[in-house]
């Protein structure tokens, strides 16, 4: 009885395969694939060690990035490439600036778990405000994206001369 019992279960193994379903996975547990493919230039390399994000600022040159003097609010992070527009998207909405959402579908030569530093300034006055960011390649400090923008700021808590 155990012999032909044995024999079912080998032969229902050879004919029948089992559905298997992927195992569901995060970043924390599992290694990141490392890709040879010539059209990414900058490769994954999120278990990599780099200068904390603040370290980092200070020691870059102040002609590729420098915060506004009197600054209304900055963001200084290290983050995930694919997280670049959330966080940017999140330095709009505190300083108040209609932007579209990026998109880094462009960005194909940049694996999307590449550590980078994502550094951002906003300044405000009377008149005027100031917003811009900058994207740095944690690994070759080569800046992958920014952009500033400016406009002319309409006061709505200044009383009117003319009244």
């Amino acid at each position: 009885m155990q012999v032909l019992f044995l024999t079912l279960v080998v032969v229902s193994n050879l004919f029948f395969q089992p559905q298997t379903t992927p195992e569901v996975s995060t970043d924390n547990i599992c290694a990141p694939v490392e890709t040879s493919s010539p059209a990414i230039q900058y490769p994954v390399n999120q278990t990599k060690s780099f200068l904390d994000v603040d370290d980092f600022y200070n020691q870059i040159d102040r002609t590729i990035y420098e915060e506004y003097n009197n600054a209304a609010f900055n963001i200084r992070q290290k983050i995930l490439f694919k997280d670049v527009p959330d966080v940017k998207h999140t330095f709009n909405m505190k300083t108040n600036h209609i932007d579209e959402k990026m998109d880094l579908s462009n960005h194909t030569f940049i694996h999307p778990n590449r550590q980078v530093y994502f550094l951002a300034s906003f300044y405000q006055n009377d008149q005027e405000e100031f917003h811009k960011f900058v994207v740095i390649d944690a690994e070759t400090k080569t800046i992958l994206l920014g952009g500033s923008h400016y406009h002319h700021y309409d006061n709505p808590y200044q009383q009117n001369d003319s009244q």
